[in-house]
């Protein structure tokens, strides 16, 4: 761990803090590129990334030889509207970003907890390193499918593995897709560079908590702890 902290980024607006997220971005897969073969991306769901997908799509980089893996994904279809996958096909996949390689993290399995061995071996060369990782926050304090309270979490935190299995019922946040395979605490917190992208004041504010609370109870905290300066948080109102 770290003694050094993170860099926090207030900017005016959501656009220009997306912006700043999208040159990030691009700049630590430049940098990786210039001494690897291929180069990886690691990319949350939900609505703040959508923006910056937008974004990347225009970006004059060798996205041939980039790899783009998700941080979590809900167990659904990929044509689902919930899937992480068929957000990143749709907004980030098309254009110039259109030629990056894919890394699917639901499989035909019935269950996360039966496919995560295969895409443990899928993931893994991606993320020892993985060069970039963009994070978001949940209201509850979760990032990737590390949500307060789930069966999986304490595994999954701690795990020498890649990818791990969350069955997050009875986590609020979750809503009504509990089953969950998300990237470890390991596979997060090695990243060369993340960026934790959030909006609004009461994101802010939960972000504040966390890094004062403990682990269990806002799993950000321990991707702040652990990546330190190398966790770039950008926050607009």
């Amino acid at each position: 761990m770290s003694g050094l902290a993170h860099e926090f980024m207030t900017f005016d607006s959501r656009e220009e803090a997306t912006r700043f997220a999208t040159y990030f971005i691009v700049g630590g897969l430049e940098k990786a590129l210039e001494s690897k073969a291929t180069a990886s991306l690691m990319v949350s769901g939900g609505s703040t990334p959508g923006g910056v997908f937008d974004a990347l799509t225009s970006t004059e980089i060798d996205w041939a030889r980039v790899m783009v893996g998700l941080v979590d994904e809900r167990w659904v279809d990929p044509e689902d509207d919930a899937s992480n996958e068929r957000l990143v096909r749709n907004r980030l996949l098309k254009g110039r970003a259109g030629s990056a390689g894919l890394l699917p993290m639901k499989t035909l399995d019935s269950a996360p907890q039966e496919a995560a061995t295969d895409r443990d071996m899928a993931y893994a060369s991606h993320c020892t390193p993985a060069d970039v990782i963009l994070l978001g926050m949940g209201e509850d304090g979760h990032t990737a499918s590390w949500f307060p309270g789930s069966a999986g979490l304490s595994e999954a935190l701690a795990s020498d593995a890649t990818i791990a299995s969350i069955d997050a019922t009875g986590c609020p946040v979750a809503g009504n897709h509990t089953q969950r395979m998300t990237l470890t605490g390991k596979a997060v917190t090695s990243a060369a560079a993340a960026i934790l992208l959030i909006f609004g004041e009461s994101k802010k504010a939960v972000f504040e908590a966390a890094l004062a609370a403990p682990v269990d109870e806002k799993p950000v905290r321990f991707a702040i702890d652990k990546l330190g300066p190398r966790l770039t948080v950008v926050w607009a109102a």
